[in-house]
């Protein structure tokens, strides 16, 4: 059980390490091909373990269709916010706006009619969603009447929706199978949609080429990115949703924001200003709010980003 408890930690310490691991590389490699590099990595591996594992990869035609729909959403298109977002805004931006991922996916469940808000459930997406304004707007006047806002923020709230549209549609399609199979397939799809965006970035191609020379530092995060967030994470995320249930696996989710800070105050030496600590604060208060009932928890699958966002069925709800 201790094992368990390990594998879980070790989960959230991929998703909230992959924000930090991206900066670093982008300091060398633009987003189109640090994306591609991640997801690309992540499913040939996948690739290799499935048969490993004495998986059938065989699905029906309309399953592939919606694998497909759910890697150009949770993959290609939430990624390319993402990291697009993340090359001019913060690691700890970016922590602060995922931690509102739950309350999006909340959000179109009640719009589709297909979940029911409780009034603190209400309260705390309102609130939350304040905060964000604080910080995209910096509370400047000008930034508001002007919409002078930080691209890069918005970028990352765009990520957010897709993410929060990825497991609202996980939970519709109710896609069965074994997991591994599932976000084996989701990479796969997702990867291959993000080549027009690599063909088209000027510099993508070139930084595949220069992508052996980089330091090995450099090589790491990148290991880092495709093998432990996209790949160990899920794994071992989905390990602890089959013996500890999705309620209290999914607990461990709410550590991925945290470590995110953590790790961007210390290894990129961010130093967020009154305004985004007031922001940030008026965020994790809304996010407490919205979880004071207990709802059967998320189960990601940062592909399934395991069950999907709680239970993703095909990878967890961060995304990092």
């Amino acid at each position: 059980m201790r094992l368990t408890y390990l594998k879980l930690g070790a989960s959230a310490f991929f998703w909230g390490g992959s924000a930090i691991a991206g900066k670093l590389v982008m300091d060398e490699l633009g987003p189109a091909s640090t994306t591609f590099l991640r997801f690309g990595g992540a499913a040939v591996l996948l690739l290799a373990i499935v048969p490993l594992m004495r998986l059938p990869l065989r699905v029906g035609l309309r399953e592939h269709l919606r694998y497909a729909t759910l890697g150009l959403i949770g993959v290609t298109l939430c990624y390319y916010f993402y990291f697009r977002g993340l090359q001019a805004s913060s690691a700890f931006n970016a922590a602060l706006l995922e931690a509102t991922i739950p309350l999006v996916t909340l959000a179109l469940g009640v719009a589709a009619g297909r979940e029911r808000a409780s009034r603190l459930e209400t309260v705390g997406f309102v609130v939350s969603y304040l905060g964000v304004v604080v910080i995209i707007t910096r509370l400047s006047p000008n930034a508001i009447l002007e919409a002078d806002y930080n691209w890069g923020d918005i970028l990352l709230l765009l990520s957010t929706v897709c993410f929060g549209l990825y497991n609202f549609l996980l939970k519709l399609f109710a896609p069965r199978g074994d997991a591994t199979v599932q976000t084996c397939l989701i990479f796969c799809y997702g990867a291959l949609g993000l080549v027009p965006w690599l063909l088209l970035d000027q510099e993508g191609l070139a930084d595949l080429r220069r992508f052996p020379e980089l330091e090995w530092s450099l090589i790491g995060c990148m290991v880092f990115m495709a093998v432990g967030s996209s790949v160990l994470a899920y794994l071992f995320f989905n390990q602890g949703v089959h013996l500890l249930g999705a309620a209290k696996a999914s607990g461990f989710i709410n550590l991925v924001p945290v470590i995110t800070i953590v790790l961007s105050l210390a290894l990129l030496g961010e130093r967020p200003g009154a305004i985004q600590l007031l922001g940030a604060a008026v965020v994790m208060v809304g996010v407490y709010l919205s979880q004071r009932r207990a709802r059967p928890g998320p189960a990601p699958a940062e592909v399934s980003r395991a069950a999907a966002g709680a239970g993703r069925g095909a990878w967890p709800r961060r995304r990092g």
